[in-house]
């Protein structure tokens, strides 16, 4: 979950103007995500099928992946990659996720108390090859993300001393790009094919496999738990890399981006039927296993030509949007939380004495976690994008 950028300039600091039809996509992907994990608050839950808008979360990584792959492209392999070029990448990065993600990891280490090897998610470690924890369980998205940060540079270093020194940036990027879409869908593949074989059971009652990996043994396999883990997930971010590439090779007129885009909300709801005909009956086959999640990043990746050429509308409406996008990262780092608490506290409140309609208590907790975002952006995540800007002026336009 990373901010949006219009232009960078290598050589002195210029203010990026924000992309609105970017703000936008990630204002709808962070609302999506809320209403999927707040469905036990919904007063509409039982009318509407909230849950699985969760896959708003790979609109996250397709955008992510489209922003890095811009910021890679003019920075990174410009003029040439190195190894002080990669670092200064790290470093940005690292100050822009890791503060308020290390916050949120306290509040939730205080509120759910000591849990067997939490050290984990200090190093995103948490479920690079296990299945995602119950503590803090929306972190699997940003140990994703943040792995991927980390490997992508360094496989684009061994790509160019390959290449023989890598004067051709695009050709590096592709290369690099293309190796992480294939790697994705090779896993997801030998997932399909372990757990067809029933090869789960097998390898963890032999110790081969962590005693966690038992969840992926037949017959429901946990389509959920496979998609919340790194080694699966390798393509989604990709996913967004190769639309970066292809916008800055290529020129595409508006009424293709328009055609992109209606394809695009064609496979988001396509997906979303395929999810509620298969996954939510427990009926997993190859398509669901290995192509599902590829579809959504690809419907999603579909509509960013068109977001990043959208017009403003009225200054109003411009305004929210991009207070709902800037304030979107740590509205993620602490949704769950809220939601929670808010939820265990209704479920008390008539032993207590207390009636609250389900509708305000649902309309207030999404207003006191946008709340907490705005303290945590002011207060947390600007200082750090302030101190990004003094520390390597060239990458200052990095948000």
């Amino acid at each position: 979950m990373i901010e949006n950028i219009a232009e960078i300039q290598r050589p002195t600091f210029v203010k990026a103007e924000r992309i609105f039809g970017l703000d936008l996509m990630r204002s709808c992907s962070i609302i999506m995500v809320f209403l999927a994990h707040s469905t036990t608050i919904n007063p509409v839950d039982k009318q509407f099928p909230f849950g699985w808008l969760g896959v708003g979360v790979e609109a996250f990584f397709v955008l992510s992946g489209f922003l890095i792959g811009r910021i890679i492209l003019r920075t990174v392999l410009t003029p040439g990659i190195s190894w002080q070029s990669v670092r200064v990448f790290w470093v940005n990065r690292w100050l822009r996720t890791l503060p308020a993600y290390l916050l949120t990891f306290a509040i939730y280490y205080q509120f759910s108390g000591a849990m067997h090897n939490s050290i984990f998610y200090l190093f995103f470690g948490q479920n690079i090859i296990t299945p995602m924890p119950g503590f803090f369980p929306h972190s699997w998205s940003l140990a994703v993300e943040e792995w991927f940060y980390l490997l992508f540079p360094l496989l684009l270093l061994a790509i160019a001393g390959l290449s023989g020194g890598g004067q051709n940036r695009h050709r590096i990027y592709l290369a690099g790009v293309v190796i992480f879409l294939l790697v994705g869908l090779a896993t997801k593949v030998l997932y399909h094919w372990m757990y067809r074989q029933d090869l789960f059971t097998y390898l963890v009652a032999h110790k081969f496999l962590l005693p966690s990996w038992k969840i992926f043994t037949p017959p429901s396999g946990e389509w959920d738990s496979m998609r919340k883990m790194v080694i699966f997930r390798t393509d989604a971010i990709a996913c967004g890399c190769l639309v970066a590439y292809l916008l800055e090779k290529f020129t595409i007129s508006k009424a293709t981006m328009r055609w992109l885009l209606t394809a695009g909300f064609g496979g988001v709801l396509i997906g979303f039927q395929i999810v509620n005909h298969t996954v939510a009956g427990g009926k997993a086959n190859f398509f669901v296993d290995v192509l599902l999640l590829p579809l959504f990043c690809c419907a999603f990746a579909l509509m960013l030509p068109y977001a990043t050429f959208c017009r403003r509308p009225g200054e109003l409406a411009t305004k929210v949007i991009t207070n709902i996008s800037q304030t979107s990262y740590s509205f993620y780092l602490m949704h769950m939380l809220l939601i929670e608490l808010a939820a265990n506290w209704y479920n008390n409140a008539p032993s207590s004495g207390l009636t609250v309609p389900k509708w305000l208590l649902f309309i207030g907790t999404y207003l006191l976690i946008y709340l907490i975002a705005y303290l945590m952006y002011r207060l947390i995540e600007l200082p750090f994008m302030n101190l990004r800007k003094r520390l390597f002026i060239p990458a200052a336009n990095l948000k």
